[in-house]
């Protein structure tokens, strides 16, 4: 198996940039406008201004993260952001949601008690009744194979912090994360913290669901397996799901109206090359 499959990624998207007559630079465009179907609504700068990512800032002599032909936080916009200013129905139906969404932003902080910067949720959506649906968005970060830990801020002396909150089958899981996680492509700690911030919040009821650029190869099945194992594992603690991009833009397909057929056409070809 190679390491990751991360430079094909960039591949496909440097076609698609060439072929609307970009000219990426260590995978970076020149502006953030060339990595955005559309410019970013004012509602979701201020959500990304707002965010611990950093991703609209520049990084001495290189270019912002955002600007990244395989930036998570460029393809979480392209999608989400145009239901800011259209009838997120096709969107909601899409997502497999019974309530109707009210409301769409970035880059959420969802504090777990601990010192430091709270972790941030990529995409909120505040549905009507108080229920809200809590999404974290990967492109390649899941293709890298890592040694995954939670910082030992999350043990403190005497407390179980997921215990406090009734998530003991994410306590357990949790602690195994202490030296030498059993992840290697799911970012399990990260859905670990969100699941504890998610749990603090005593006003509504939510729901985490991860949604993630799949990509065929060696890597792919053992992520997926991950996937499903993380939800076995979390069980009925925390209403948890996962759903690829690719398939919800073929949901998306489906519930679309003819207005949202030039934003498909984008994602269509930018994210599957059709």
């Amino acid at each position: 198996m190679t390491t990751s499959s991360i430079p094909s990624v960039i591949e496909q998207q440097t076609r698609w940039a060439r072929s609307k007559g970009f000219e990426p630079k260590n995978a970076y465009l020149m502006s953030l406008a060339d990595n955005l179907r559309q410019q970013l609504s004012a509602g979701a700068l201020k959500d990304f201004e707002r965010g611990n990512g950093s991703e609209l800032r520049q990084r001495g002599i290189r270019p912002p993260k955002m600007q990244a032909l395989r930036s998570s936080a460029a393809l979480s916009a392209n999608v989400f952001d145009y239901w800011r200013s259209h009838d997120p129905a096709p969107l909601q139906q899409a997502l497999g949601l019974h309530d109707k969404i009210a409301r769409i932003s970035f880059e959420e902080h969802f504090p777990t008690g601990l010192k430091g910067n709270p972790p941030n949720v990529d995409v909120l959506l505040k549905l009507e009744g108080a229920h809200y649906v809590a999404i974290e968005s990967k492109f390649t970060e899941w293709l890298s194979p890592r040694d995954r830990i939670l910082d030992p801020k999350y043990f403190p002396l005497g407390e179980e912090l997921w215990t406090l909150q009734n998530l003991p089958n994410c306590q357990a899981l949790a602690i195994g994360f202490r030296e030498l996680g059993p992840f290697k492509f799911l970012d399990a700690p990260q859905l670990l913290k969100h699941a504890l911030g998610i749990a603090r919040k005593k006003a509504g009821t939510y729901e985490l669901l991860y949604i993630y650029f799949d990509w065929k190869c060696p890597e792919g099945k053992i992520h997926a397996d991950e996937v499903v194992r993380f939800g076995n594992m979390v069980g009925a603690e925390i209403p948890f799901r996962a759903l690829t991009y690719q398939e919800l833009f073929k949901r998306l397909d489906h519930t679309a109206r003819p207005d949202d057929a030039a934003y498909l056409e984008y994602l269509h070809a930018r994210y599957l090359g059709s």
